[in-house]
């Protein structure tokens, strides 16, 4: 498949060699010299005019041929400075000095006469005082570049003067203008990153001026025109007189402008954005107005910066106090879910955010490991699988943030009204902890200099590209896109990762010291249980002994009350009896010993259903199995105990036909049901039934010991601790058991368990 015309326009324009187009403007004379014994090398084609020789009778030559030791030394003084008043042949010329390729390269530009010169340097200086004064007044980047803008259109009097501020992707956004009446303005409008490709943007970083005076000028040719041993012109990166690529000049010119004169604006050695000056007929700016041009230049960069810092700064202040209100009340505070639900609007207030997802892990107190959602987010499902993947991609630093999500992670793609910006901060590197924001689509509209799409056409016939013809407002409307995440949303992010972390592991402690006094506590819980239960059970079985006795040998003396009061004695001695074995049973379970295999779970449940069979025929009640349950390493005694307690309990407690059980699991990468869909676990087994149903209050009561729903006798009776067993079981295999049950509507209950010992 061809190249779009946006791909031709990025794979030639962005290579095209601009330094090396072998030519100058003609409004000087270029000359290249040894720098050991001051041997012309190189001399631009237009040297007769200025120097009074041509370059065949320079080349060779001693540079003091034209131009004396003291003036030469001069100039070489001023380097650092700027341009250097030489008279060369007879007339005064503004002289700057440079090396490339192992020579010193030497540009002369003409003066009109001396007075001129003193006039200019003059207004220059009185140009740099104007703008020093509004900097010490002015507040707020928009009106210091509205300043400078200001200041530039009057020292170089052209007709246009824009402030160009360079966007992440390097796309242009007119910021500033100052224009003469009648002539177009571009305030406000944006340009594609091609206007100014990537080796332009280089040369404006390395070389902060740009003069070209007449569009339509002829390029002055180089004697000679390569360099010996390198067969390629001389590199004029540095120099002011470098000639311009014929696209630029063409795009110039599709602008209506004559000339042109650029100002790099400089961040931090980087490139922030452009004072692009335009003159809609040819006209020069001099050497000593555009050294003015260039100071003004990094009067505003400073000032820019110390406003950016500023912001920074209170920014920063703005971050430490609302990081001291989210984590301070934390400090004692046994659960940190409790104290980040408290302050969701300080964590979204952080970045600018409209929602937060946290992913902390079981440790933080969520069930399974769920995620904390604050405000506006993807659901936890989405949350879980969305950092799945940012588990897998490689984070500079930890962080991630982008205002397109959709681009980069298709499933969230149609979340864009919660989900368009993500900002994402890794809190541990050996698990998948997160912190994420989430910002919503910002539908907006962007206005662009000519369609952005279009920036650049084949020239007909020709294999050449030309630049873009069209400069009419052109309107395109953004979607699918959040505001963009700042240096300081950046830096939020990192700060509060460091405070969660310290969170987390002060809760961490807290934790462990709660894990050991519950661990001693629940030893000497199991101990006492085991004790009272073993030395109960003797004397209730004495009471039942006893009571049948009585009813034997006393039965029929005793009469119909007698004869209840006594069944209802031997029934509660019994009941006690059945209490205290639970009990003792569950105590136990503190001493357990797990003997983990390979257990076969169809042969399982197919064994505790052999057992219940007679109580399974006597309700009615049929026993469904969709397909064959897996095989997965338990303990196998343990399990089965735990299988048989969840289908007795589905077959009991069911009143309508037809009666069934359902017995079945979701295996790995399988789709689960939304009660389960923050299950991380390969295997999630389940019990349903069509029953009588749990209200929601009741879901973690029923797992209480000794808690009953209903009467003592009603369904079949029970201890009431067959669901606290098997929880307790399930936890010691790593897993979890939890239902999910509507009132009438019937009840499922899951468990999952753990991978079994390590090591």
């Amino acid at each position: 498949m061809s190249p779009s015309v946006s791909d031709a326009d990025l794979t030639v324009c962005d290579r095209e060699p601009i330094h090396l187009l072998g030519g100058i403007q003609p409004r000087g004379v270029l000359v290249a010299f040894e720098p050991a014994g001051g041997t012309i090398a190189v001399v631009s084609a237009n040297a007769a005019g200025l120097l009074g020789a041509g370059p065949d009778a320079l080349v060779g030559q001693p540079l003091t041929r034209l131009l004396p030791r003291d003036a030469l030394a001069r100039v070489e003084a001023g380097v650092a400075l700027g341009p250097v008043n030489v008279e060369v042949g007879g007339r005064r010329c503004s002289a700057l000095l440079h090396e490339s390729d192992g020579l010193r390269v030497l540009e002369l530009e003409p003066l009109s006469d001396a007075d001129e010169d003193r006039a200019v340097d003059e207004s220059a200086l009185g140009a740099v005082h104007r703008l020093v004064s509004p900097l010490a007044r002015v507040k707020g980047a928009p009106a210091l570049l509205q300043e400078a803008a200001n200041a530039v259109r009057s020292l170089i009097g052209y007709d246009r003067v824009l402030v160009y501020r360079f966007h992440a992707d390097f796309h242009g956004e007119v910021v500033a203008e100052s224009v003469r009446e009648g002539v177009d303005r571009f305030m406000g409008l944006h340009f594609p990153a091609s206007d100014i490709p990537v080796q332009a943007r280089a040369l404006y970083t390395r070389n902060t001026l740009r003069l070209i005076a007449d569009v339509d000028a002829e390029v002055v040719g180089l004697v000679p025109a390569t360099l010996p041993g390198t067969g390629r012109p001389l590199d004029l990166s540095g120099a002011a007189l470098r000639s311009v690529s014929e696209v630029h000049l063409e795009y110039l010119r599709n602008m209506g402008v004559g000339a042109s004169f650029s100002v790099s604006l400089l961040k931090d050695g980087r490139l922030w954005g452009l004072m692009a000056c335009h003159h809609l007929s040819p006209r020069n700016v001099s050497a000593a107005r555009r050294q003015a041009c260039e100071v003004l230049a990094r009067l505003l960069s400073l000032q820019l910066d110390a406003e950016e810092r500023g912001m920074e700064a209170a920014a920063q202040a703005r971050r430490a106090s609302l990081l001291n209100v989210l984590v301070v009340p934390g400090l004692g505070e046994r659960s940190p879910v409790r104290v980040l639900e408290a302050q969701a609007p300080l964590l979204m207030d952080l970045t600018g955010a409209t929602g937060v997802a946290l992913v902390l892990g079981a440790s933080a107190g969520l069930p399974g490991g769920a995620p904390l959602l604050l405000g506006e987010t993807p659901t936890e499902a989405e949350v879980l699988r969305l950092v799945s993947w940012l588990s897998e991609q490689a984070l500079p630093n930890d962080l991630f943030h982008v205002d397109r999500l959709g681009d980069v992670y298709a499933p969230l793609a149609a979340r864009a009204e919660v989900a368009a910006g993500l900002l994402a901060v890794r809190l541990d590197p050996a698990v998948p902890h997160f912190a994420l924001w989430f910002r919503p689509e910002v539908a907006r509209s962007v206005t662009w200099a000519g369609n952005p799409n279009k920036p650049v056409r084949p020239e007909p016939g020709h294999a050449r590209l030309r630049p873009r013809a069209s400069f009419d407002v052109w309107r395109e409307q953004v979607r699918d896109a959040s505001l963009p995440w700042s240096a300081q949303d950046l830096e939020a992010a990192r700060a509060l990762k460091g405070a969660l972390v310290g969170v987390m592991l002060r809760h961490a402690e807290e934790v462990a010291r709660l894990s050991r006094e519950l661990a001693r506590s629940n030893a000497e819980l199991d101990a006492f249980g085991g004790t009272v239960a073993h030395d109960l059970k003797e004397p209730l079985r004495g009471i039942l002994q006893y009571s049948s006795f009585l009813q034997e040998d006393f039965g029929p003396t005793l009469g119909d009350a007698g004869r209840s009061q006594l069944d209802a004695l031997m029934w509660l001695a019994k009941r006690t009896h059945d209490l205290l074995d639970s009990l003792f049973e569950y105590s136990r379970l503190g001493r357990l010993e797990l003997a983990w295999e390979e257990t076969d779970h169809q042969a399982l449940v197919g064994d505790v259903v052999r057992t219940l069979g007679a109580r399974l025929e006597e309700g009615r009640v049929e026993l469904r199995l969709p397909r064959r349950l897996p095989t997965v390493a338990c303990d196998p005694v343990r399990i089965r105990q735990v299988w048989a307690n969840l289908i007795s309990n589905a077959a009991k407690y069911q009143t309508a036909e037809p009666r069934w059980v359902e017995v079945g699991y979701f295996g790995p990468d399988e789709a689960r049901p939304e009660a389960a869909r923050h299950v991380t676990a390969p295997y999630l087994f389940f019990v349903k039934d069509p029953g009588i149903g749990i209200a929601p209050q009741f879901h973690e009561a029923i797992f209480e010991l000794f808690r009953r729903l209903h009467p003592a006798q009603a369904f079949g009776g029970g201890s009431g601790a067959g669901l606290a067993i098997a929880r307790r079981l399930v936890a010691l295999h790593g897993g979890t058991l939890w239902v999910d049950s509507v009132p009438g509507r019937g009840s499922t209950f899951y468990f999952t368990l753990g991978e079994g010992p390590r090591g």
